[in-house]
């Protein structure tokens, strides 16, 4: 078995490889599946206060909403030995995302309705490492604009989910998010009409192309076929990384790699299920604020459109690499959006309980502050999941199992500090509403 720092993760920042264009079917088949994926997560997250009683916490939704994708995150890429079968997953993670959606929008019950929600929150997670998992096979010069195009489509779906949610809230939680929940039937169509046979899969996802026509339907124009062929690999014998194995790969990622995710999405979910509840402030007056007025008529219209403040500008930073192929992060920088979120957590908790930012501002600055927030943690996601892709020569079959692991590893760390953001922001969201309550606000408690 080859050495770690044979095989290490980290780009040479000194001497980057050149990229091909990925090509239209591969793009648009990669950014489908990190839309559809994630789009049950923010719909079900912009629709926090709608799906809940009016007496419990949203942070209570956002634990049950995390819990599970967490939980298929450590199980899967450390437990589970061997070959994917991704076709088998992708069928699997359709069919439950549609029944748990279908669950939570039918029953009224709480239970049940959490019992829907945690359905579909496993399935996005097992989705989310399943996909990041399958760019590693294809060509590694392409592998990194895979990873940013589904992580552009993973930042589309909180733009789209929280669109979605706002068009058909007047429809109710039953018709609404019962039409929203044919929408994963979309992934299966994306998978395997639209992205092309990987040219490293030891087991074909579909027969009939050989590995030159895929590499050639994913790569684009750009490429040149004498230069980036890839020879077939020689037949592996079965074998499969040990748990123990694993833990070596997995040590020198987690200070550079998903530590950061995990302080940058705890601050980030903390802020938006325990501190954004409580940014409530009077319904804006249309003759001073002409336009907050157009989109704020209640005060539950303060909560679904910091929501949808935020993933608009998640998307913007998810897709910078893809899109406007900037260069991701460097690692020593890694932190710095960590840094960022830990201050905008600081300024909207003092805004929550003393109301210092002047009421004719605090609603649009509310609104920006939220917008950067987006932006870090957009950054902090792509910048970690790009310096995770591979680099190097064609691997041997137990090598790419190193490689889909890896990749597979760094989704745990945003998971990781949702989840104890979910958990703290439940009596957090409390502790603030009481505080404003005790200095004569009580907006939090009528919503």
């Amino acid at each position: 078995m080859a050495s770690e720092a044979q095989y290490t993760i980290q780009r040479e920042e000194a001497a980057p490889q050149a990229l091909s264009t990925v090509g239209a079917g591969g793009a648009v088949g990669l950014f489908i599946l990190g839309l559809l994926n994630n789009l049950p997560y923010v719909v079900i997250l912009t629709a926090a206060i709608e799906l809940l009683p009016s007496h419990v916490p949203t942070g209570l939704l956002a634990f049950v909403n995390i819990a599970p994708a967490l939980l298929a995150k450590a199980i899967f890429p450390y437990f589970l030995k061997g070959e994917i079968w991704y076709a088998h997953r992708v069928v699997a993670c359709v069919s439950a995302a549609f029944s748990g959606m279908l669950i939570t929008a039918l029953f009224s019950s709480l239970i049940v309705r959490l019992s829907g929600i945690a359905l579909a929150s496993f399935v996005s997670g097992l989705g989310e490492v399943t996909y990041l998992q399958y760019t590693t096979r294809y060509p590694y010069n392409v592998t990194a604009q895979c990873v940013g195009w589904f992580a552009s489509g993973t930042g589309a779906a909180g733009l789209a989910g929280a669109l979605a949610w706002w068009i058909v809230r007047p429809l109710g939680v039953r018709t609404g998010l019962g039409a929203l929940s044919l929408l994963p039937f979309g992934m299966a169509i994306a998978f395997f009409g639209l992205l092309p046979t990987p040219p490293m899969s030891s087991t074909s996802r579909r027969s009939g192309q050989s590995s030159d026509e895929a590499a050639q339907s994913l790569m684009g124009p750009e490429t040149n076929g004498e230069d980036d062929a890839v020879e077939e690999p020689r037949q592996q014998p079965a074998e499969s990384l040990s748990f123990a194995y694993k833990m070596q790969l997995l040590r020198p990622m987690f200070i550079p790699y998903i530590l950061p995710l995990v302080t940058v999405y705890f601050a980030e979910y903390t802020i938006n299920q325990g501190i954004a509840p409580t940014l409530l402030y009077p319904v804006p007056d249309a003759s001073k604020h002409w336009l907050l007025s157009t989109m704020i008529h209640t005060l539950r219209d303060y909560y679904p459109l910091y929501q949808l403040t935020y993933q608009t500008f998640v998307f913007f930073s998810r897709s910078y690499t893809s899109v406007l192929r900037l260069p991701a992060i460097p690692k020593k920088w890694l932190w710095a959006p960590a840094m960022v979120q830990g201050s905008l957590m600081f300024f909207l908790t003092t805004e929550s309980v003393f109301a210092w930012f002047r009421e004719s501002i605090a609603r649009s600055l509310v609104i920006v502050l939220i917008a950067v927030e987006g932006l870090a943690g957009g950054a902090a996601y792509i910048g970690s999941s790009d310096r995770a892709t591979p680099n190097g020569a064609q691997p041997t079959a137990l090598q790419r199992q190193e490689y889909e692991f890896r990749i597979g590893s760094v989704g745990l760390g945003d998971s990781f500090g949702i989840l104890l953001a979910s958990i703290v922001s439940i009596p957090f969201q409390v502790l603030l509403c009481d505080a404003q309550v005790a200095r004569g606000r009580d907006l939090c408690t009528r919503v």
